[in-house]
């Protein structure tokens, strides 16, 4: 079985607090692109965990990885004695604020449980995810999403919501862990989430739109440490997207207003040391 793991955007993201259990509430959209990992799927005999990772030297292929997590917890929950190879080959970057680990591992357990023939529902695959990572449970399913608390609640979007993205993300990378250290309470004029919501589920959402509604609090933290992300927003703007940093960092995404401008704007940022994708939305895995 092969199965493709896209990547995520934020389209918003404010954070609201500080848990006494160190973790931050959130509220936030998330969005899929057409940015994926590839994951290969084999069964093996002997009750044992092959995974093999192509693509990025950054990457462990042991428990440190959610895939191997997600193998480990899936075969844990419905008491699965059973061997898998996985080969992950990975197209998206770490430490991008894409979710790449997050959607790998739910691609994990969504191959698992046809393989294995466990049937698990939806929300109990949702449910499982949670355990190994906050963003895990909204990968199940994909497409446009709220969610809130620390990340795991999921609310989908019914949505039509199809645009194209440009996703540019500078030389290196940013711990998610530090990039929360980084936030300051009291955070003042807390941005709600209602509208945005609100636009794309009846479909009133535009362009002009996200210019006033996309937002992600992690700029005021993030900007000042890594000016570099901040002039990859301000090209972007330049070019005619409207630009956003997505997650934590480091990557920015550039909502493209004219599709007909997407060689235009891919080589202008030829000129900088940027990585640089052009992604479509991905509606629903």
């Amino acid at each position: 079985m092969i199965l493709k793991a896209p990547a995520k955007i934020n389209l918003f993201l404010e954070i609201l607090n500080k848990r006494q259990d160190g973790y931050h509430n959130i509220e936030s959209i998330m969005h899929t692109v057409s940015l994926f990992d590839i994951l290969e799927f084999e069964l093996k005999e002997e009750n044992k965990i092959d995974l093999i990772c192509i693509g990025n030297n950054n990457v462990s292929n042991d428990k440190n990885n959610l895939v191997y997590k997600a193998v480990i917890k899936f075969k844990e929950q419905y008491n699965i004695n059973k061997g898998i190879k996985i080969i992950l080959t990975k197209n998206i970057p770490t430490g991008a604020g894409l979710g790449g680990g997050s959607s790998d591992a739910a691609a994990t357990l969504v191959a698992l449980n046809k393989i294995w023939n466990v049937n698990a529902g939806i929300k109990e695959l949702e449910f499982l995810g949670a355990t190994i990572g906050a963003d895990v449970p909204f990968f199940i399913t994909g497409g446009t999403a709220k969610i809130s608390q620390i990340g795991n609640v999921v609310e989908k979007i019914k949505t039509d919501f199809n645009y194209t993205f440009v996703l540019v993300k500078p030389n290196f990378s940013i711990s998610t862990v530090y990039a929360y250290s980084r936030v300051k309470f009291p955070l003042t004029n807390l941005q709600k989430i209602n509208t945005i919501t609100e636009c794309i589920a009846t479909g009133k959402f535009s362009v002009e739109k996200a210019r006033v509604l996309f937002f992600n609090r992690f700029e005021d933290f993030v900007f000042d440490i890594y000016p570099e992300i901040k002039l990859i927003k301000d090209t972007l703007g330049r070019l005619g997207c409207v630009s956003l940093m997505s997650g934590s960092g480091s990557c920015v995404f550039g909502l493209v207003e004219d599709v007909n401008k997407i060689d235009y704007i891919t080589n202008e940022l030829k000129k900088y040391d940027w990585n640089v994708w052009v992604t479509n939305s991905v509606v629903s895995l």
